[in-house]
């Protein structure tokens, strides 16, 4: 005799049991009832009857029925209590009220009787994982909560003159005594069964070792009111107010090395700062020249890339799923160029990249928040408190010193001891690895890497035709190029291609992959140097200021010129002049002597001239 569909035995025999081995306060004759008792309700889930595992197991009739009829019941915590019927003097079900109607006054067990008549209610309260509030510490989930429960009483009829609206709280000090009974006896329950290995992490699938992974991510420096100085073409600086800067960095997962950085003047970072950063990891790092300067390295300082031979990569890199990460290039190049594996991961959840986290802390905490206009950030736990007493406009960062700075912290850190390698040094865990034998995955293409890093990939198809030379329209410009004006059988085709850090050439591929035509842009945005986004940027400002920009033969240093002007009131503007992306000022061309300009006018002498003296 079946008590049960297949279905439902398959399901209750793969529920976990109770682990007398766990129980320490039991004693050995307990324990030898509860796994009789286990045995029994197995055999009796697969259909025994209950006269023959009652004699055969020594347990009384009535015990078989009881844990027959409550193991596929619906427990506390939102299962069934399974085989937890097994366990002797177990309270599994709550004693049922007397009075089993909603209660309408604050009496004992008001909040049970409650929950038991409302099943939308206690469906609510068994789902509920948030914290709870304590004297300390508020809590929004819990807030959360109890809007949703006065929703469920207003659906049931319960006005505000009844039970728990009615008591001073509104029945937030019952609910959560109620919630922490349940989460109580949840937790003394789970702690007498089994519970099986999951594999739900990379490191429990093995065990990593140094560039197995890295993780990428960007963090903003906590500065108040920060101010950066804007070289000027006569070497003087002037004062403007930024967004804030933003630090990017790639950290090796097992030695906690920093592989490389960048720090930018923006309030976010693009897909061109990520790479940039992804770049400078693979380029051999070799110490800055500090003459002149205060500061100087460690005598042991150290990088990754430092290491002799092409500089080793991560085999798998680690992202959340911010929009600089997933753009199209960005994710084509680490595939393509970066030759490894990307995984994504959800931003604004720090325990899927708990490494680079714990990172980015520990340089904000000894270093960061030491500049001036530095400070902690508001927590649950405590008010925002300033750590720097220097003013940021009194101090202002000097992108290139900052960059100095940097250097030889990061190259510090490296050879520091840290607490989650047991008192190692970034370096000591590398170098041990490789003297071990450990092969990181490097290429001998590393310069090659590097250098398409910084190309932007293009797919685009030859125009012209009916009087119209054959181009290419990519960007917001025009390329042409003397070979490809005497190719009208090329129109119509597609070529792959790419722009490189100049974005005035484009550089067209064959079938092979190898090089085919170099097109040049044609004005205005011919002369100046420039990348793709400077002249995405330079077009809308060219739309915002309407006709008067006509006619310029070069947009790209007319859009310089504006933005070195409106760094006095505009923040991005500023941003831009500050983090180097505008070039200073062109210094102007030395003066030609007097002698040289009292010729200016006159035409050449014409016919024979003789330079001899007669």
């Amino acid at each position: 005799m079946s008590y049960f569909t297949d279905e439902d035995v398959a399901r209750l025999l793969a529920l976990p049991r109770p682990d007398t081995i766990a129980m320490v306060d039991l004693d050995e004759d307990t324990r030898k009832a509860i796994d009789n008792r286990v045995i029994a309700l197995a055999a009796l889930i697969e259909g025994e009857p209950i006269s023959r595992v009652s004699k055969l197991y020594g347990l009384h009739r009535k015990t078989c029925k009881r844990m027959l009829a409550l193991v596929n019941d619906p427990a506390s915590n939102g299962g069934v209590h399974g085989f937890a019927v097994c366990i002797p003097r177990l309270r599994l079900v709550d004693p049922e009220p007397v009075k089993k109607s909603t209660p309408l006054l604050k009496r004992p067990h008001a909040m049970t009787r409650l929950v038991n008549s409302l099943p939308e209610l206690k469906a609510s309260l068994v789902k509920f994982k948030g914290p709870l509030p304590s004297r300390r510490q508020t809590s929004p989930a819990f807030n959360r909560l109890c809007e949703e429960m006065k929703r469920i009483l207003s659906r049931a009829g319960i006005g505000e003159d009844d039970y728990p609206l009615n008591t001073r709280d509104g029945g937030r000090r019952a609910l959560a005594t109620f919630i922490e009974r349940l989460r109580f006896r949840a937790a003394e329950l789970q702690m007498m069964f089994v519970v099986g290995p999951t594999l739900s992490k990379w490191t429990e699938l093995s065990t990593l070792e140094p560039f197995d992974e890295s993780q990428v991510d960007g963090h903003y420096i906590d500065l108040k009111e920060q101010w950066c100085a804007v070289p000027l073409s006569d070497g003087t600086h002037r004062l403007t107010r930024v967004s804030g800067l933003m630090l990017l960095a790639e950290l090796d997962v097992a030695s906690r090395a920093c592989m490389g950085w960048t720090v930018i003047v923006d309030e976010a970072y693009s897909q061109f700062d990520f790479l940039r950063t992804l770049k400078r990891a693979l380029m051999p790092w070799c110490p800055r020249d500090l003459t002149g300067r205060q500061m100087q390295y460690l005598p042991n300082a150290w990088m990754p890339s430092a290491i002799d031979g092409p500089p080793p990569r991560g085999l798998r890199i680690s992202v959340d799923n911010y929009s600089s990460h997933l753009a199209k290039h960005a994710k084509q190049a680490l595939a393509q160029v970066r030759l490894g594996v990307y995984r994504f991961g959800h931003a604004g959840i720090p325990e899927t990249r708990p490494h680079i986290e714990a990172f980015f802390k520990s340089i904000e905490v000894q270093v960061l928040r030491y500049l001036a206009g530095g400070f902690e950030p508001e927590t649950k736990l405590r008010e925002e408190q300033r750590v720097s007493a220097q003013n940021s406009k009194a101090h202002p960062i000097f992108l290139h010193l900052m960059e100095d700075m940097l250097d030889i912290v990061f190259s510090t850190y490296n050879v520091t001891a840290h607490d989650g390698l047991q008192g190692r040094s970034p370096r000591e865990v590398i170098e041990a690895y490789l003297s071990n034998g450990g092969m990181p995955l490097r290429s001998s293409r590393t310069t090659e890497d590097v250098r398409d890093l910084g190309r932007f990939s293009v797919r685009v198809t030859i125009r012209g035709g009916k009087g119209e030379l054959p181009h290419v329209t990519f960007g917001y410009g025009t390329y042409r190029s003397e070979k490809l004006s005497t190719r009208p059988d090329l129109v119509g085709k597609t070529f792959n291609g790419y722009i490189a850090e100049d974005a005035r050439f484009l550089h067209l591929l064959d079938a092979n992959g190898q090089p085919y035509l170099e097109l040049k842009t044609l004005p205005p945005y011919a002369l100046t140097p420039h990348s793709l986004d400077e002249r995405r940027r330079a077009h809308r400002w060219r739309k915002s200021r309407g006709q008067r920009w006509n006619g310029i033969a070069d947009l790209i240093d007319a859009f310089h010129a504006e933005v070195r002007d409106a760094a006095r009131h505009l923040r991005w503007a500023a941003d831009d002049v500050a983090s180097g992306r505008i070039p200073k000022i062109k210094a102007p061309e030395p003066a030609r002597s007097g002698a040289a300009r009292t010729l200016e006018g006159f035409a050449p002498r014409g016919g024979v001239v003789s330079l001899r003296r007669r």
